[in-house]
């Protein structure tokens, strides 16, 4: 079972970044720590804003449902993550997502005012805050972008390049850490449409074989994948492939 991150290792997170030793120390004092078993939810759409959290250890599905009752995932947090941070900014003043634990989950959880004053009282803390909600709105005009532009499988095999580096997994064999139902959900697809589409990405350079998804020609997704993107060269996940590919011509 991963480690849930310790204290010293949520200093580290980008968000105290330029902060002193005991500025840290007297912010995370803070905070608490909360444990949410797999299918209970951190907040429902609707409820009051109250918390802002980072996520120690599991993972957080963020959803909305239609009159339906059907699900639409807007996002998937991490450990080392956070939720509720773009609501410090929001004259709304009521979660907008469910917030439901995709595992047991553990969160230092902070009262949202804690945030705010944080922000008043630290100029780095602030810098860090807008950064972090700068990056993640260019995020969403990226994926936009790859709704409109993208076939379901180059979406897939997008993702799953994301999930790879993300996690830090070894290209050349890993475990899906999200259900399909949830990663289907996540890219806006039917469960249906997303199993036949991974049948799809064998010529492309992946396969997976149940959960288990081995990447074995990463020149092929880039040609397939990364060509038809615009951000291409300034993508992380694309930049960190492209140097396991060399590493592997090197060895």
């Amino acid at each position: 079972m991963p480690k849930t991150l310790s204290p010293d290792i949520l200093k580290t997170l980008p968000l105290f970044s330029g902060l002193t030793e005991q500025e840290k120390d007297i912010l995370l004092k803070a905070g608490h720590i909360r444990h949410f078993m797999k299918g209970e939810h951190l907040f429902l759409h609707g409820d009051p804003i109250r918390y802002f959290y980072i996520i120690c250890n599991g993972t957080v599905q963020l959803f909305r449902e239609n009159p339906g009752g059907r699900e639409k995932t807007t996002d998937v947090r991490i450990k080392g993550q956070t939720i509720s941070k773009t609501e410090i900014f929001d004259a709304v003043r009521v979660h907008q997502v469910n917030a439901i634990a995709a595992d047991d989950v553990v969160v230092m959880e902070f009262p949202m005012v804690w945030l705010k004053e944080s922000a008043k009282k630290h100029s780095a803390f602030a810098l860090n805050l807008l950064s972090a909600i700068s990056r993640n709105a260019r995020e969403a005009e990226i994926e936009a972008e790859h709704q409109a532009t993208m076939s379901s499988a180059q979406l897939v095999a997008c993702f799953i390049q994301r999930v790879c580096i993300l996690h830090d997994f070894n290209p050349c064999g890993f475990e899906l850490p999200y259900s399909k139902t949830l990663i289907a959900s996540r890219l806006g697809m039917e469960l249906e449409t997303f199993s036949r589409t991974l049948s799809k990405l064998k010529e492309h350079g992946i396969t997976v074989n149940g959960t288990h998804v081995a990447i074995h020609d990463l020149g092929g997704i880039d040609r397939y994948v990364c060509a038809n993107c615009s951000v291409a060269e300034d993508c992380q996940t694309h930049q960190v492939i492209g140097e396991k590919a060399t590493t592997r011509r090197n060895v």
